[in-house]
């Protein structure tokens, strides 16, 4: 079959998503590449054909002056800094490279089974992700202590969990036939089993919380989903108890003694002065590690080379002030509220299935400072246009 450019370059860009899709969650530098493709591809698309993209702009507008909105907080605080150049390094990855994950399949429209099969891709890569973190905790459950990470790093590997655990609890009750359910069941246990080798406690809240919300949002029988939610975290709540390590581990939550939460207080605390000294704008964008290592630590602070203030909104208080804490929260608060809209007024499936992501990534950044880590924000902007790319075609 003989293709024309356009068609040429958009079957191209179709296979770098997919790359991106499955990889995205598997390996930093092999997503990049994807995302970098497919970014080039996009570009080549623009440049054959663009008539086509300001309808979803023009659609989705309020999305992106939401995302504006932050863009040019944290911007401002950036150019206020001492220091300008490290904090527009910075953006430019962090945030324009790591928002443009969204716009390939965003902006180009492809038939909806393509859109399924990115979607299904990307909880395939997650799925292989969980699995390398069991690979990894086997041979070594022996040892007295043991977290693990799998192929990302570990609090990564946490927030990724909270974002797609809550996924595959609406997908087993979506989906009746025996054969899916099976494969999210395992998805399931091998989530289950992966995050409860990870340790990481934020992520454990988040996934409380964030699971029985979604699953009570989705279900019009709610007392008994209810019951089943309580069923599971009642027969997890078991294995706590049988597996010392856990149980150990789980009692250490209200422990203000323990050396972690001790630390978190500290740095909040720092962080909490430098916005007090920097209500406005922050200490500037980009400036947060410098300001806390050579100014701001507690004396009685032991981890003193800490770049990050371990909670998403602290942080933003530090670094970019009340006018970018208020942004991030707006857009929090917005995204939400699209989401949530989008389900109940059009029962869109896809429209919940990003509010959890959204949801797991912000509540476990309460206690880590995730929203600009590589791979979890790529996998929340990346999610957000795989939503509005599935509703324009399924309106």
């Amino acid at each position: 079959m003989k293709f024309s450019r356009i068609e040429d370059v958009e079957r191209r860009l179709f296979f770098y998503i997919c790359g991106f899709s499955i990889f995205l969650p598997l390996s930093k530098a092999v997503g990049n590449i994807f995302l970098a493709l497919s970014l080039l591809g996009l570009a080549h698309r623009l440049i054959l054909k663009r008539d086509d993209i300001l309808k979803p702009l023009r659609e989705y507008r309020k999305i992106f002056c939401v995302i504006g909105i932050l863009l040019l907080a944290v911007l401002i605080s950036a150019l206020s800094a001492d220091s300008v150049l490290p904090g527009l390094k910075r953006f430019a990855d962090r945030y324009i490279y790591h928002i443009s994950a969204m716009l390939p399949v965003f902006l180009v429209r492809f038939e909806r089974e393509k859109i399924l099969l990115f979607g299904k891709l990307l909880l395939a890569g997650v799925f292989l992700s969980n699995v390398s973190v069991i690979i990894q905790a086997l041979p070594q459950l022996s040892d007295e202590y043991w977290r693990f990470g799998g192929v990302m790093p570990m609090m990564t590997q946490a927030s990724l969990i909270a974002m797609f655990l809550p996924i595959y609890a609406l997908l087993f009750m979506r989906f009746k036939q025996r054969r899916a359910r099976f494969l999210i069941l395992t998805a399931i246990v091998v989530a289950l089993t992966a995050i409860l080798f990870n340790g990481t406690r934020g992520a454990w809240l988040a996934i409380f919380i964030v699971v029985p919300l979604v699953v009570l949002i989705y279900s019009k029988h709610k007392l008994k989903s209810f019951a089943t939610v309580a069923i599971i975290f009642v027969a997890i709540g078991g294995i706590f108890l049988v597996t010392p390590h856990l149980s150990n581990r789980l009692a250490t939550l209200t422990d203000m003694g323990m050396q972690s939460n001790a630390e978190r207080m500290k740095m909040w605390t720092s962080a909490l002065n430098m916005f007090e000294d920097h209500p406005i704008l922050g200490v500037g964008y980009g400036q947060y590690a410098t300001a806390y290592q050579t100014q701001y630590i507690l004396p009685t602070a032991t981890e003193r080379q800490q770049a990050h203030a371990h909670n998403n909104i602290i942080q933003m208080l530090a670094e970019c002030g009340i006018i970018g804490a208020a942004a991030f929260i707006f857009m929090w608060v917005y995204f939400s509220y699209f989401s949530l809209r989008g389900w109940f007024k059009d029962d869109n499936f896809a429209y919940l299935l990003f509010f959890c992501v959204l949801s797991g990534l912000m509540f476990h950044g309460l206690t880590e400072f995730n929203f600009e880590t590589s791979v979890t924000s790529k996998v929340l902007w990346y999610s957000l246009g795989l939503c509005l790319a599935y509703c324009q075609v399924k309106d």
